[in-house]
């Protein structure tokens, strides 16, 4: 077959052109072109395909890496609450808490859980799982190796009221005996380690333990014991405590191994004023009439160690029961100005009624070393109407006994009873222990109830961290106040007395006014919270005592009940770093 021929009329003249070579040529080189992006473009799929699958299976590592941690963090975090008493339970629970987050120990995986070494309420936990891949298979990689490790810790509620192997010890004063103690409420209390003779005498802390009724009002200084509040000059209140608490309060007691706990003046016994220092005694008196009678119960909890698991807690020693109960007497030989209470049974001690009045009473003994809780109560659970008609206030002290360092201290909130003297005399207690670990970097916030019963006055905050570890007056605290509404809401500002106080709230302080001369207490049934920002070097020149802050009063002769809260702010229980 002839090949086609290109005709082109050009310049009037005929040309034949043959182009078959060249376009054949070029059609050739087209041909190798499309091939070799072929094979490039093979060559950048498989690259891109393994990009993707890098880029899939790292994504699905670091996701499952995430999970591996939550369940790492839950384990630690569920375990740690049975240190340090109880190891077995804290790694069992965190493992298998960690299981319940889809992390069993197997083949593939393990998990571990136990103490950190360097404290013994923090909980180690690592977890170690395989995770499979998919796209990079192709080069040889079938799964991925993941460890995440997690440590949590808590911090138990900082002791209260006392430095001492005892709680609550004021100034036991008795007609027509010099008071022991000097006038700022410091020296010899009048108390013994073995009741009114003999025995070692024991220093006083300025005020005693306190409860009071479940009939009477918080309005009296004890915010959770009375189920009334008969204070309706702030309108958010009811006549019903929103914070009652059948209960009661809970004291630490710290052991060594068959140790004891005693009582001091355990029941009621009404004694009469003193004057200027308040009540006679420990103090008991009625608030409010005295024809019904007056009941306390003290019962004594073993945490087995795991002070953050009360449903762990079992009760042992000898609870009060029915020993201190339908109490009506009053002490005769110690009335004061007062005269004897109306409708009060005479005698206590004299006639048995209260064969504990002013000594010491055996709570439990030859215990085991260990942590307590001393429950302080006057709410009857299985009888309602025990205490329901009865407005008293009933004082006692806590003592812990034993070889090596026994103590006893306010465990999260505690009510206590101040002997107040005169202007000018400045009169310290303790608030609470804050260590150097507890402390540093945070922020401690103090609560006080119905604080300042007293003509005139002010009261200061006492850090242990001056210069060299030394007591100094904190100088720029911030302070607001708040009571709970019917809900159980927190309310601010509270029921303050603003022409009575500096003003309802405030910042860089030094002192608070709680009362004026001629305006009473300026305070009365409302909590004050005092902010302090501790700083990343508290400490790290020493702490006085060991960090033990202290509330100072400077006001007029009085008594006060009031109740204490002293708080390092944050979850008790929570993650730390692990590097």
């Amino acid at each position: 077959m002839s090949q086609p021929l290109l005709r082109i009329h050009l310049h009037g003249r005929h040309k034949v052109e043959d182009r078959t070579g060249r376009d054949r040529a070029k059609i050739d080189l087209t041909a190798k072109e499309a091939g070799q992006i072929i094979v490039v473009f093979a060559l950048m799929l498989t690259v891109l395909i393994g990009l993707v699958g890098i880029a899939i299976d790292v994504t699905y590592a670091w996701r499952t890496g995430l999970q591996i941690q939550r369940a790492a963090d839950a384990g630690s975090l569920a375990g740690v609450v049975y240190l340090p008493g109880d190891v077995t339970t804290a790694d069992s629970t965190a493992i298998a808490e960690v299981a319940d987050n889809g992390y069993t120990a197997n083949t593939t995986t393990t998990v571990t859980a136990a103490p950190n070494p360097a404290n013994n309420r923090q909980l180690n936990v690592t977890v170690t799982a395989q995770v499979p891949t998919f796209f990079i298979r192709i080069f040889g990689i079938n799964s991925w190796t993941i460890t995440r490790q997690s440590r949590a810790a808590f911090v138990m509620p900082v002791p209260m009221g006392s430095p001492l192997a005892y709680y609550g010890v004021g100034c036991l004063i008795l007609t027509g005996s010099t008071p022991a103690c000097n006038s700022n409420g410091t020296g010899a209390s009048g108390v013994t380690t073995l009741g009114t003779s003999g025995g070692t005498p024991l220093s006083s802390l300025g005020a005693w333990g306190a409860v009071i009724t479940k009939g009477g009002y918080e309005s009296n200084g004890d915010a959770y014991s009375p189920a009334n509040n008969n204070d309706q000059s702030w309108t958010v209140n009811t006549t019903t405590n929103v914070s009652y608490d059948l209960n009661g309060y809970y004291y630490t007691a710290v052991l060594p191994a068959g140790g004891s706990i005693e009582i001091f003046d355990p029941g009621f016994c009404a004694m009469g004023g003193n004057g200027a220092s308040g009540y006679l005694g420990t103090g008991d008196h009625w608030i409010a009439g005295a024809s019904n009678p007056v009941s306390t119960y003290y019962t004594l909890w073993d945490t087995h160690n795991v002070p953050l698991n009360p449903g762990g807690w079992t009760k042992t020693g000898n609870a009060s029961g029915t020993t201190f109960e339908n109490e009506k007497g009053y002490d005769p030989a110690n009335l004061g100005t007062g005269g004897a209470p109306s409708g009060a049974t005479s005698g206590c001690n004299s006639n048995g009624l209260d064969a504990y009045h002013d000594k010491w009473w055996t709570l439990a003994s030859s215990l085991p070393a260990g942590t307590y809780e001393v429950e302080v109560s006057t709410t009857n659970q299985g009888d309602s109407s025990v205490n329901a008609s009865t407005n008293a206030e009933n004082m006692f002290s806590i003592m812990a006994v034993g070889g090596g360092s026994p103590a006893v201290y306010g465990y999260n909130r505690m009510a206590v009873y101040n002997n107040l003297v005169a202007t000018g005399v400045l009169q310290q207690f303790y608030m609470a222990q804050v260590d150097q670990v507890t402390g540093s970097g945070k922020t401690l916030t103090i609560d006080l109830f119905d604080i300042g019963d007293s003509t005139a006055g002010y009261i200061q905050i006492l850090s242990p961290n001056g210069p060299g570890g030394t007591q100094t007056v904190v100088n720029n605290f911030s302070y607001t106040t708040f009571n709970y509404n019917s809900a159980g809401a927190r309310v601010s500002p509270g029921n303050c007395v603003a022409g009575n106080s500096d003003t309802c709230s405030g910042t860089g302080r030094n002192k608070i006014t709680v009362a004026t001369s001629g305006g009473g207490s300026s305070f009365n049934n409302t909590w004050i919270e005092i902010t302090i920002p501790l700083g990343n070097t508290y400490g790290s020149g020493g702490l006085w005592q060991g960090g033990w802050w202290q509330v100072q009063y400077n006001v007029t002769a009085g008594n006060d009940t009031t109740t204490w809260s002293v708080n390092v702010m944050g979850n008790p229980v929570h993650l730390v770093p692990t590097n």
